[in-house]
């Protein structure tokens, strides 16, 4: 049994980031390690998820967010509380680090460091390449370990990937993209691998959450996490073809001709319920895209217009690219009544989860100076 580690977005209030944090421990305790997070979370993460968020760019912003934060402080409050609740339930965590310096002095003591899953490569979130995030701290004998860590960009621009990322032990990553960007620098084998969400089958997700369908009436789903006036567009029309009404997560109500009712509030594991339930599902989503995937629904991607290309590199892997849509005109020329073949996804899958698994129990299982003989 190894004592493992993990660093990621562990407390961020974002359904993918819980979900796949979720999933990468479940997989680990299964194959008989123990672990836990390495509880980094520094000051600018916890601003983004503070119930009272203030802009204080200037006089207009500051009080434009101030009256918000206010009207949504409900509703803001109930959806904090709800991701808190899936946290403290499901991740053990080791002591508070806010700082780099923090962690670099005092680190954990673990077997094993992993870092991922996630966009923890991506400078943008980070505030440039993390030393943190590329496990650049604790002592030498410590096995570092990169699962699905992903850059969700399309360049590398002047960060020092090559010299940052050389000294994690085995690297793996979550999409092609980002393996053509990094194997000219680097010296090592990459492997690209499954989202941890993805190691994990429909059944298994059934038994771990409660996904029963509770809504009385059927919908589609729409959930974007960014704002897309052709994501809209579609929406609305599939909403219009069909006759059935739309649930979303948005906290301000606006757009959606046919509306039932905001998810915004939900926490992680009602996220996957309602996907489970769904007649459709439209997204900008990589995590929304994996769980239509896992439980077979008829979904329809319009792609994120920065990190669109994790979604794209998944479809390609798991042949079903003809999902993704970039404007309303493409839709139309569609049949959304167009049923996937998961009878084939599901034969690829497989042997991507295998062999996802297989670089991570390798990892694990080799040590140092065997890697090194």
């Amino acid at each position: 049994m190894k004592k493992i580690g993990i660093i990621t977005f562990h407390k961020a209030h974002n359904y993918g980031a819980s979900l796949q944090a979720y999933a990468l421990k479940t997989i680990l305790e299964r194959e008989g390690n123990s672990v836990e997070f390495i509880d980094y979370f520094p000051e600018m993460m916890q601003k983004q998820y503070n119930v009272m968020k203030i802009n204080k760019k200037n006089i207009f912003t500051m009080i434009k967010s101030f009256i918000s934060s206010i009207v949504y402080f409900n509703k803001n409050k109930k959806r904090y509380n709800n991701f808190n609740t899936f946290i403290n339930k499901n991740f053990n965590l080791t002591n508070k680090y806010d700082s780099i310096e923090a962690i670099k002095k005092n680190p954990p003591q673990e077997d094993v460091y992993i870092t991922g899953s996630d966009q923890v490569w991506n400078p943008d979130i980070t505030k440039g390449l993390s030393d943190v995030y590329t496990l650049n701290f604790g002592k030498n004998d410590i096995t570092r370990i990169s699962y699905a860590a992903s850059i969700g960009k399309k360049t590398l621009g002047n960060e020092p990937y090559g010299e940052k990322i050389s000294k994690i032990d085995y690297i793996s990553v979550r999409e092609e993209t980002a393996k053509n960007l990094l194997q000219p620098i680097i010296n090592k084998p990459i492997n690209v691998v499954l989202d941890p969400t993805l190691l994990i089958d429909h059944n298994e997700w059934e038994k771990k959450f409660n996904l029963q369908n509770r809504e009385k009436e059927p919908y589609i789903l729409a959930y974007r996490v960014e704002e897309n006036a052709e994501y809209l567009k579609i929406v609305n029309e599939l909403s219009k073809n069909t006759g059935i009404k739309v649930i979303n997560f948005e906290k301000r109500q606006k757009k959606y001709d046919n509306f039932m009712r905001s998810a915004y509030e939900d926490g992680p594991e009602e996220f996957v319920r309602l996907i489970r339930n769904a007649e459709y599902i439209v997204t900008t989503s990589f995590h929304a895209t994996v769980f239509s995937i896992l439980f077979h629904k008829n979904f329809f991607i319009v792609p994120h217009k920065t990190t669109g290309s994790r979604v794209i590199d998944l479809l390609n892997k798991l042949n079903i690219k003809k999902r993704v849509y970039f404007s309303l005109k493409e839709f139309k020329e569609s049949n959304y009544k167009n049923i996937i073949n998961y009878t084939d996804v599901d034969r690829i899958l497989y042997k991507e989860r295998e062999k996802s698994l297989e670089f991570l129990r390798k990892a694990l299982n080799t040590s140092k100076d065997d890697e090194n003989e």
